[in-house]
């Protein structure tokens, strides 16, 4: 597989799964990433993970892993992907209804975007006391990712939001399930954020893979001028190896993450451009 490295010029890495797992570096990606880094090639991390920042980022592989990384401008999360899309959109006093954690609050902040719904939201909502809930005029879209306090109010003041205010709704990502830690998988922000998406009987714009707007962003901070030249790496084959697709990119399916072999056979899956059982195969 070392091949793989003369090849491509550029290699994009989706993170969890891929190059570490939970808290723990996948063997062998270290060592990759060094090697890559020594040949200057160019390396781009991705990750669907919406609650990570640019420095969350930066520092779980600069210090946990110990990988040089030249610029922030080669880390990218679904939540920087939303917030890029948001501050090329909005108008003066206008906000967003956010679905989010503190981290995805965090990039928002990074990109001076106004919002409210962050956090616990407790006001009843049964029907004699909502009927009388008024939305905020100033929220012209609804953001979608993985709310550990999402609840029925927060679905429902999305959904008055979108339905009958005609706010635009955008999500990081619709993955079913992320990784906790080697073993261990929990329901994902796609799964929070199914039950108000089937109430509205629509399909949000995703920002995260695996649409291709997120390669359209990358393209615009790096020089990349062929694009049979660069390379997609992940586990998910509805996200990562779909995205790769989207994209117009060759890809690598590694087998250390979510993906089992039995289901590369399963009717209507991506097929990935290669199939390897981790990054340490391509050292």
């Amino acid at each position: 597989m070392a091949s793989l490295i003369e090849r491509y010029d550029h290699f994009i890495f989706d993170c969890d799964g891929v190059i570490w797992r939970g808290l723990e570096a996948i063997p062998g990606a270290v060592k990759l990433l060094h090697k890559l880094g020594s040949l200057n090639k160019g390396v781009i991390y991705v990750t669907n993970n919406s609650s990570k920042t640019k420095q969350c980022l930066f520092d779980k592989i600069s210090t946990t892993m110990g990988v040089s990384i030249k610029s922030n401008k080669s880390l990218y999360s679904s939540g920087t992907a939303l917030a890029d899309c948001l501050k090329r959109r909005m108008k003066p006093g206008e906000k967003v209804y956010l679905i989010g954690s503190r981290g995805v609050a965090d990039v928002m902040d990074e990109y001076g975007i106004s919002y409210i719904g962050l956090g616990p939201d407790l006001e009843p909502c049964t029907q004699p006391e909502f009927k009388d809930f008024v939305p905020d005029p100033s929220v012209k879209y609804v953001v979608g990712a993985f709310d550990p306090h999402f609840n029925y109010t927060k679905m429902s003041k999305a959904y008055i939001y979108i339905k009958e205010c005609q706010a635009e709704y955008l999500v990081s990502n619709l993955d079913v399930l992320y990784p906790l830690s080697t073993d261990r998988y929990l329901p994902g922000t796609g799964s929070l954020i199914n039950g108000l998406n089937h109430a509205l009987g629509i399909s949000p714009t995703v920002m995260g893979k695996p649409s291709s707007s997120l390669y359209d962003l990358i393209c615009s901070e790096h020089t990349i001028e062929d694009n049979s030249r660069v390379l997609m790496i992940g586990d998910n084959l509805s996200t990562d190896i779909q995205f790769g697709i989207n994209s117009g990119i060759d890809t690598c399916l590694v087998l250390s993450g979510i993906t089992s072999r039995e289901m590369l056979i399963e009717e209507g899956a991506p097929k990935p451009t290669y199939v390897i059982d981790s990054v340490a195969d391509i050292s």
